[in-house]
């Protein structure tokens, strides 16, 4: 079942092309939450956390590289979820 992403988040993948994001892609729901919780609304936001668990959202900002964030959006989810990047940039 495709999951169909609502105009307001649509806005957060400006830079994607919406019709070949797949859900169900392991590098296209690390995108979509990336991309949510930089530039996201409320509304975007509360879309994410409806659709991805806790424990993925996690998994994500972990994984991350620093450098892909903006750094207050990155500094909020980090105190929210308790939780950093393990890498501060492309090459460290």
């Amino acid at each position: 079942m495709k999951i169909e992403i609502p105009e307001f988040v649509k806005a957060c993948l400006w830079s994607y092309d919406i019709d070949t994001i797949d859900l169900s892609v392991l590098d296209h729901r690390t995108r979509v939450i990336q991309n949510v919780l930089n530039r996201g609304t409320s509304d975007a936001i509360s879309w994410l956390r409806k659709i991805f668990s806790e424990k993925e959202i996690i998994e994500v900002i972990e994984k991350s590289i620093s450098t892909d964030w903006n750094k207050k959006s990155l500094a909020l989810w980090s105190l929210i979820f308790n939780v950093r990047p393990l890498k501060k940039g492309r090459f460290v």
